[in-house]
């Protein structure tokens, strides 16, 4: 059941005309993805939708994150994924959002887990071993960037 605010502020009934949003181009949304170390992973299992916060980095326009083996992540069917970051300044009510669609899948290849594993980035905050990498390959990739227009 809805209800009506019993206060209302004077832009209630406004169509954001103090807003503004504009489309980002991929090379656009990659170079912000690559500023920030926190997304959250998106995925079915067992009929539910579940996302997850994970730490990553991009490297060649994919996404990279560590997971266990064992865990929810590994365990389930990463063929149609999402993968989204964003920021937001509370302050300017300025920021983007990025969302990227496409599978996830285990790193198996020694030459690339060399690349990864030397690569400098944020430890998972996750607590245990997280020593299985994944590769996020974009399929559709797509950005927004807000701002107010005063």
């Amino acid at each position: 059941m809805m209800t009506t605010p019993s206060r209302q502020d004077s832009y209630w009934d406004s169509p954001g005309t103090l807003h503004a949003s504009e489309v980002l181009t991929p090379s656009q949304c990659w170079a912000l993805a690559t500023t920030q170390t926190m997304g959250r992973l998106g995925f079915f299992r067992e009929g539910l939708l579940n996302i997850f916060p994970v730490n990553y980095f991009v490297l060649d326009e994919h996404v990279y994150f560590r997971t266990r083996a064992d865990g929810l992540i590994a365990t389930s069917y990463l063929e149609h994924a999402a993968f989204q970051t964003d920021f937001v300044d509370m302050t300017t009510q300025s920021g983007w959002a990025i969302l990227v669609n496409g599978p996830a899948t285990r790193v198996q290849d020694p030459d690339r887990l060399s690349i990864l594993w030397g690569k400098v980035a944020e430890e998972p905050w996750a607590p245990g071993l997280r020593d299985l990498f994944f590769d996020f390959t974009p399929e559709h990739v797509r950005g927004r960037r807000f701002h107010t227009t005063h």
